[in-house]
C-alpha cells in the first residue's frame, strides 16, 4: 500500500510519516522543500517535491496512491498576508480532495483543529455541538471553512474521515506552530516565567503519540464525512506549570500578568506588526482567548476508534526528556 502524507515536515505530519514507515507501509512525503531539516530519513519513505496550491503537481503526487493523510495547513499565529490562511488551508485543501478523487484514492483522513469549535462555556464540547461565538482567528476560520469543504466532498462520495486534534505537545520541533513546545523549552532555559491572568484558564492537551495513532485508527475504522475528536486532558495554566515544575525537578518563581496588561502588550504588538511586518509576539485575538476555556471531548475517538489518552503528567515527562536531549 502506498500512501501519501503533505505536511510531512510539520509536527504531526512527520511523527505520523515516521510511524507509518516503521510498521513497514510505504510514505511519499509530499513538502515544499525536500532538503528540509524536519523531514524524516527513513528507507520506506520517499520525498517529492511539492505544494497543495500547485494543481498539476498535486495531481502528480496522488499517481497510484491508495490513501492519504492531509496535514498541511498554515498554522502560525500571524502572517503578513491575510489571504494566505485561506488559501493554503481552504483553496489546498479543496485542490488535494480534487486530486485525490479523480485519482481513485480510496480514502482521506484530513486533519482539521479543535479550534473550529473555539472557546466553551461550562462542558467540554463535542463534535456535533455548535460554536459558540465568531471567528476571530483566521487559522480557526480558515480550518472551519475547510472542514465545510471536506464534508462536501464527503457528500459526493469521496471517502473523507476529519480528526480533530486538540493543543498538541510531544516529542518534536520546537517552533512557532508548536505552541506548548515553546513554553516547556522557554521554561526548562528558564525564560518562560509569567502565567496567564490567574491561570485558571483550561486547555486541552493531546499527546502527539496518541494523537498520531488516532489518525491511523481514523484510517482504519473512521466513518465517512464524520470528524473525531483527538484530544487528551483539560488541564489550567497553573496545573501546567505546576506539573512542568514537578516533573522536570526545575522550580521557578512564576509571575502571573494581569489579563488587561496582556491585551495592551498584544495591542502593542499588533501596532508594531502593522506598520513594520516584524511578526509580532502575540496578538489582541489570542489575548482575548485567554478569557475563556477550551475543553473538549474525545469520548467519539475512545468508542469508536479505540483512542487512547495519555495522562498529561506520563506525556509532559516525555516531552521533557526529548527537548532536554535535543533542543540545548
Amino acid at each position: 500500500m502506498k500512501i501519501l502524507v503533505t505536511g510531512a515536515t510539520g509536527f504531526i505530519g512527520r511523527s505520523l510519516s515516521l510511524s507509518l514507515a516503521q510498521s513497514g507501509l510505504k510514505v511519499v512525503a509530499l513538502c515544499r522543500n525536500t532538503d528540509h531539516p524536519y523531514l524524516i530519513d527513513h528507507p520506506n519513505i520517499t520525498p517529492i517535491k511539492g505544494d497543495i496550491l500547485d494543481v498539476p503537481g498535486l495531481k502528480n503526487a496522488v499517481i497510484g496512491i491508495d490513501q492519504v493523510y492531509h496535514t498541511a495547513a498554515l498554522a502560525k499565529m500571524w502572517c503578513r498576508n491575510k489571504d494566505d490562511y485561506y488559501n493554503i488551508n481552504v483553496i489546498g485543501t479543496r485542490n488535494l480532495l480534487n486530486a485525490a478523487g479523480e485519482a481513485g484514492v480510496k480514502r482521506i483522513v484530513y486533519t482539521s483543529t479543535c479550534g473550529v469549535w473555539g472557546p466553551t462555556i461550562k462542558h467540554p464540547m463535542h463534535e456535533d455541538d455548535p460554536r459558540i461565538d465568531g471567528f476571530a482567528i483566521d487559522y480557526e476560520r480558515t480550518k472551519y471553512l475547510a472542514e465545510i469543504e471536506a464534508r462536501k466532498f464527503a457528500e459526493q462520495g469521496l471517502d473523507v474521515v476529519t480528526v480533530n486534534p486538540s493543543r498538541v505537545y510531544g516529542e518534536g520541533p520546537v517552533t512557532d506552530s508548536n505552541t506548548v513546545g515553546k513554553m516547556v523549552s522557554g521554561y526548562l532555559k528558564g525564560r518562560w516565567r509569567i502565567i496567564p491572568g490567574k491561570g485558571e484558564q483550561v486547555a486541552n492537551y493531546a499527546y502527539l503519540d496518541d494523537v498520531v495513532k488516532g489518525h491511523i485508527a481514523a484510517m482504519e475504522l473512521g466513518v465517512s464525512g464524520q470528524r473525531y475528536i483527538l484530544g487528551g486532558e483539560d488541564v489550567s495554566f497553573n496545573t501546567f506549570f505546576n506539573t512542568l515544575q514537578y516533573v522536570s525537578g526545575m522550580e521557578y518563581g512564576m509571575v502571573k500578568i494581569p489579563q488587561k496588561l496582556i491585551e495592551a502588550y498584544s495591542r502593542a504588538e499588533w501596532l508594531k506588526a502593522t506598520i513594520t511586518g516584524i511578526p509580532p509576539v502575540f496578538l489582541p485575538e489570542f489575548a482575548e482567548r485567554l478569557k475563556r476555556d477550551q475543553k473538549y471531548s474525545s469520548q467519539k475517538a475512545i468508542s469508536q476508534l479505540n483512542y487512547h489518552i495519555t495522562p498529561f503528567e506520563e506525556g509532559l515527562a516525555r516531552t521533557i526528556n526529548y527537548i532536554k536531549k535535543t533542543c540545548n
